[in-house]
């Protein structure tokens, strides 16, 4: 294992983790990687299952049992409830399950700033929660519409963050995060739809997966782990996905090491004045 990074310079990363429903666990192979490097990160962004993922991580549960989790949630096996006619169910047992892991917690509580993305269904605005209900956010960037009722938060009426940004990158930057890297979990390759739940699915995907062509910054670099071979509701494959995305992230370490060389130096009062301020705004 390389030397880890100095303090300053690992609250300078931020990781921004994309949707992709089941795929979501190749997000833990990314973070364990890093982990072992001495690159864990100074930010966290999530949408959708990257959320999650993000979530539980920055509340610092071990990323085996997040997996292991992972494997018991089946909260992505919405295929095979009973839809009603207008398709619209309610998320609320993912709420539950976030509060039995981690408890009643706040966003800001985060040992990891953390921040969690939704769609506003009313608008087309992009939310971002950074403080409030942890539970109540994951069930909102979470929120699949068309599947699930929107989840009322502070008076809006919020579904799933992939809508308007799959990989918040653009998040972590306000954040204060000098260096950001984005996992994206899209394929440009679809399955055909057999019901309801994968027709409503892989259109989100279509339109999130142009989404994810947005242009990068100097200090910004895409992961793309090689997941498709992997259905989106695949429950079952959470050993390969999460070794996909460990080796995506092996690869990439060099490249993120010298980003974070290349951003120059930075105080930790400058980031955490920066992150402070964002955080009240």
């Amino acid at each position: 294992m390389r030397k880890s990074v100095d303090e300053v310079s690992q609250k300078m990363l931020g990781l921004a983790l994309g949707g992709g429903a089941y795929r979501g666990v190749a997000h833990l192979g990314v973070l364990k990687a890093f982990e072992e490097e001495g690159l864990k990160p100074g930010f966290l962004s999530g949408t959708s299952s990257g959320g999650l993922a993000a979530a539980f991580y920055a509340f610092g549960m071990p990323l085996e049992e997040i997996r292991d989790l992972a494997d018991k949630l089946h909260w992505l096996r919405v295929s095979t409830f009973n839809v009603p006619k207008l398709g619209l169910l309610n998320n609320s047992e993912l709420g539950r399950f976030v509060e039995k892991h981690l408890g009643s917690k706040n966003i800001e509580e985060s040992p990891i700033p953390l921040a969690l993305v939704a769609s506003d269904i009313s608008t087309g605005e992009k939310v971002i929660l950074k403080t409030g209900s942890l539970s109540q956010a994951l069930m909102a960037t979470t929120c699949i519409p068309g599947v699930f009722s929107p989840v009322q938060v502070g008076g809006r009426m919020l579904v799933d963050g992939a809508l308007v940004e799959n990989v918040p990158l653009t998040v972590l930057k306000e954040m204060g995060a000098s260096v950001r890297v984005g996992v994206s979990l899209g394929s440009e390759s679809y399955r055909k739809p057999e019901n309801l739940i994968q027709v409503i699915i892989n259109a989100i995907n279509i339109a999130t997966d142009q989404t994810n062509l947005a242009s990068e910054g100097k200090f910004d670099l895409m992961l793309k782990p090689e997941l498709q071979t992997y259905g989106f509701l695949d429950n079952g494959n959470s050993l390969k996905l999460f070794a996909e995305g460990y080796r995506s992230a092996m690869i990439a370490l060099e490249k993120v090491r010298s980003m974070i060389d290349a951003a120059g130096p930075s105080s930790l009062e400058q980031v955490e004045a920066k992150f402070l301020k964002w955080l009240r705004g």
